[in-house]
């Protein structure tokens, strides 16, 4: 696993026993400094335990490297020494841990402390146990059972010793953009290509267990079929392969396991299993093409024959896709908006007519309503679409862009009046905001996941950040780069990516969106639409030259270009 990766959790730490040979007598205990207090004599040796308790926020190489687990919440330790053979008790100690704790020092990077014990020359067995409470109470966080250790006599010597973390729960999280989820809701891995996981192991204070101190992690198929695994290796311990089987949702429960070396996993509390399931997305991509009259849809990797879709359609002119993966095709010159089921080339499942004229744009809300933005008016049609829909048209004038933020409130960019109308449910009435400062023939809205409102502003050369009540002048104007926007997209990082008409480019914005295009991709033809896909890979439509390009991040390399069945794309999509 990447260093980086733990640098919020602490660190690992050295554990030392170090043996000294002296002289006679009974097991004599300092719980600091450097030796015993009681008199040793030729028969004796002194076991001197030192432990180093990382703070929480030291993060070095060097550190994470120590060979030992010790938890940044550790408070103090227990020690019992047995002798060996016999197992008759020596030593049974407590020992505080923390800066203001007997024999301890504290630095930037870590609290060390110092336990030393006089003990007659002889075998010994060792349990040495860390807690995160005070005089080993609270929760046990490292173990060590049954160390055996020699003293000799007259001689000094040195034991190595290793604490093993005891897991409370294990942790799956997904370790690149393709890898979307949770370990509890699920994972979607989408794409066709090997992704990575990392697995961890937590202690009851929620650190991370790395080390030799760390369990070895073993992942195998539970339920369904499809994945190939590639299990941890000594050198990426931490990391589990999945190749999906490139099939769109086949999904397969699997079984992790966490095994040591020693009984820790049968120690009271310990978590050494977990179940995760992952599904595979393979998105389709949907290209509507007015001037040829249909609607092409590609399976990755999008560079072969595309389906063609004309059932029903004239002069087909925007898309959208509902969470069911169905197709709603707006025609213009027809005057509906039919809707398709997978896999999309029989007749439509829904026809919509009523109030539908000149269709140029449509967005789906969080509970598949329909807004449909015409001339003069906005409709909005509730599932299953043949009611009556709602009509919008308070302050609408020539609408060209309309979206909808996570309060589902609808906001219209109004070509001719050059102005963005913000409408709360059920949208009838006059707007709740209205927003003409920085406004310039806003054809393209979107919202940003902080909520904030982003207009491209098509001859204004602009694109314009609003943020709530949007009442307000632009929080930012971005012009640097921006040359007739037409599409805008936010990754899940918060980039911006605008498609710029006129300038043939587009550009990408990292947050706070105030500087120069940290890519500007060049050579483009009219770009007027953009998409993401769930690993990231940027779809541009061009327009002009009737191609798609297709950019891996980080967006710098040669694309991949799409020309097989289209016709100057007007919009793009992806199932979801």
């Amino acid at each position: 696993m990447s260093a980086d990766r733990f640098s919020r959790l602490g660190s690992l730490v050295a554990i030392a026993v170090l043996l000294a040979g002296c002289g006679g007598g009974a097991a004599a205990v300092a719980p600091g400094g450097p030796a015993a207090t009681s008199p040793v004599g030729a028969d004796r040796g002194t076991a001197r335990f030192t432990i180093a308790v990382p703070k929480a926020s030291a993060s070095t190489a060097s550190a994470r490297r120590s060979p030992r687990y010790v938890s940044p919440a550790t408070a103090s330790m227990t020690v019992s020494i047995v002798t060996n053979p016999g197992g008759s008790s020596q030593v049974n100690e407590t020992v505080g841990l923390t800066p203001t704790s007997n024999g301890c020092s504290s630095t930037l990077a870590s609290t060390s402390c110092t336990l030393t014990i006089s003990l007659p020359a002889g075998s010994y067995d060792a349990a040495i146990s860390t807690y995160d409470g005070a005089n080993g109470t609270g929760n046990e966080l490292s173990q060590g059972q049954l160390v055996d250790f020699t003293i000799a006599e007259g001689q000094a010597n040195a034991i190595a010793l290793t604490l093993s973390g005891i897991p409370a729960s294990l942790h799956v999280i997904g370790a690149a953009y393709p890898v979307q989820g949770s370990q509890s809701g699920g994972f979607t891995l989408y794409g066709a290509g090997a992704q990575n996981l990392i697995v961890e192991a937590l202690d009851p204070d929620g650190n991370v267990i790395v080390g030799p101190g760390s369990p070895t992690f073993t992942l195998a198929q539970s339920a369904g079929s499809g994945f190939t695994i590639a299990n941890p290796t000594a050198t990426s311990p931490n990391t589990v392969k999945l190749t999906p089987p490139g099939t769109n949702g086949t999904s397969e429960t699997f079984s992790l396991t966490a095994a040591y070396s020693d009984s820790t996993c049968s120690i009271s509390g310990a978590v050494c299993s977990a179940t995760f399931s992952v599904k595979n997305d393979v998105q389709t991509l949907f290209a509507v093409n007015p001037s040829a009259g249909d609607v092409t849809a590609y399976a990755p990797p999008y560079t072969g024959t595309p389906a063609t879709i004309t059932n029903s359609l004239s002069e087909p002119f925007s898309l959208a896709v509902d969470a069911s993966s169905n197709l709603f095709v707006a025609d213009e010159s027809l005057n509906t908006v039919t809707e398709y089921a997978p896999p999309y080339t029989g007749a439509p499942i829904t026809s919509i007519s009523s109030s539908v004229n000149g269709p140029k744009q449509m967005r789906l809300d969080a509970v598949s309503d329909l807004f449909v933005i015409d001339s003069s008016a906005v409709t909005e049609y509730a599932p299953p679409y043949t009611g009556t829909p709602t009509s919008i048209t308070n302050t609408i004038s020539e609408p060209g862009a309309i979206a909808l933020n996570t309060s589902g409130e609808l906001f219209v960019g109004n070509l001719s009046s050059n102005k963005v109308t913000g409408y709360t449910s059920p949208y009838t009435g006059a707007p709740a905001v209205t927003i003409s400062t920085g406004i310039n023939y806003p054809g393209s809205l979107a919202f940003d996941a902080a909520g904030d409102l982003f207009v491209a502003n098509q001859t204004g050369e602009t694109v314009t950040e609003y943020a709530a009540p949007y009442t307000g002048s632009p929080k930012v104007t971005i012009s640097s780069g921006i040359s007739g926007p037409e599409s805008l997209v936010f990754d899940p990082l918060g980039n911006l990516f605008v498609a710029n008409h006129a300038g043939n480019t587009v550009t990408e914005y990292a947050s706070p969106y105030t500087g120069a295009p940290v890519v500007t991709l060049s050579g483009l033809s009219q770009p007027n639409a953009l998409v993401l896909d769930g690993a990231g890979d940027l779809f541009v439509a061009n327009q002009a030259n009737s191609t798609i390009s297709i950019y891996a991040p980080p967006y710098t390399g040669t694309p991949t270009t799409i020309s097989t069945g289209l016709s100057h794309p007007d919009a793009i999509q992806l199932t979801p």
